[in-house]
């Protein structure tokens, strides 16, 4: 009994050392044409690709990753499950500023529903979210967060208005070369990812 004891929990720890994506794979996946920009910005904060809570750690040290606030003026960020609530400093500045703007215009809050992830977060996600990417995401280098465009003020629900102050908000940062951002239909949020201007 207690060899058989032994022999689970040597597995268990082999299972759970073993990283659940491989890298090389991952950097073999193509980018989409629309999504090159997006990785091409987020590569530009000087954060590597963040592979797993280790690269995080160094980077927030370094004070090259920040905090992201639970609750400022015009944003609400929902609880992370394949996520972390860190953002390269632009990028949490970006943030805070569209969301500042966002509740001048409307006196409402949009709600961030992603921010940073490493490779061991989109793995993860994966098995619950087959639209997951495979390749490497703007979230891996700490410059990118989804915006939800279902969810305004805590409530769940379609509001057309506040979504169009929200695409007006992300148009005039876009427009001013601060963002790229693209309209997730399946995740029904906004991806947005901080350019380093």
């Amino acid at each position: 009994m207690r060899f058989l004891l032994i022999i689970l929990l040597c597995s268990f720890s082999l299972f759970k050392s073993q990283k659940c994506y491989d890298l090389s794979a991952v950097l073999k996946v193509e980018p989409t044409e629309l999504y090159k920009p997006h990785l091409l910005a987020a590569q530009n904060f000087g954060v590597n690709l963040l592979e797993n809570t280790k690269t995080v750690d160094r980077y927030i040290a370094k004070a090259k990753l920040v905090k992201v606030k639970v609750k400022s003026r015009g944003y609400r960020l929902q609880t992370l499950e394949y996520s972390r609530p860190y953002l390269a400093k632009k990028a949490r500045t970006t943030l805070e500023k569209m969301a500042n703007r966002f509740a001048t215009e409307t006196k409402s809050f949009f709600v961030v529903s992603s921010v940073t992830r490493t490779l061991e977060d989109q793995c993860r996600l994966r098995k619950v979210n087959s639209n997951a990417s495979l390749g490497i995401s703007s979230h891996n280098y700490g410059a990118a967060f989804d915006i939800s465009y279902v969810r305004f003020d805590h409530q769940l629900k379609i509001n057309t208005k506040l979504e169009k102050e929200l695409e007006k908000v992300l148009e005039e940062y876009k427009n001013l070369g601060k963002i790229f951002y693209i309209k997730e239909k399946q995740q029904s949020c906004y991806h947005v990812t901080v350019r380093n201007f």
